[in-house]
């Protein structure tokens, strides 16, 4: 992991947790993100550093056998919370190169890290219940 992330991020229990500038560097020397958002978790964000996968968080327990070989992979959602679950599942599969991106696109975006906003995608609306994509609230009933 030394190796990969070049001693950057935070160490917890064996995983390794970079920062969104920190990863921002490792994408650059050729690391690889995975988007485990998917649907309206994307809120018309995208990442725009580097090789990106959009591998749905709910699509990882199949889908990670056809993630690159010998690749450094830092894995990214909303917040911080699938990616950190699906770090931890990955290193439970022998991957070694394995980072979670803190705060996920909340505290990329915050950060000022290259950031893709399709405006009709983010989600509108003044309840949750009422959210929608394309600025257009969603009518009950």
């Amino acid at each position: 992991m030394e190796k990969s992330f070049g001693g950057r991020g935070l160490r917890i229990d064996g995983m390794v947790f970079l920062s969104p500038r920190d990863a921002l560097a490792a994408l650059g020397e050729g690391a690889l993100l995975i988007d485990l958002r998917d649907g309206l978790a994307r809120n018309g964000r995208t990442f725009e550093a580097g090789d990106v996968i959009l591998l749905p968080y709910r699509q990882l327990d199949t889908g990670w056998r056809e993630l690159p070989a010998g690749r450094p992979l830092i894995l990214a959602d909303c917040v911080g919370l699938d990616s950190r679950r699906g770090a931890r599942f990955l290193l439970s599969k022998g991957l070694r190169e394995v980072a979670s991106l803190n705060g996920g696109m909340v505290d990329w975006e915050r950060d000022g890290m290259p950031t893709g906003i399709d405006r009709g995608g983010e989600l509108s609306g003044g309840c949750a219940c009422r959210l929608s994509p394309g600025g257009k609230p969603k009518r009950r009933g």
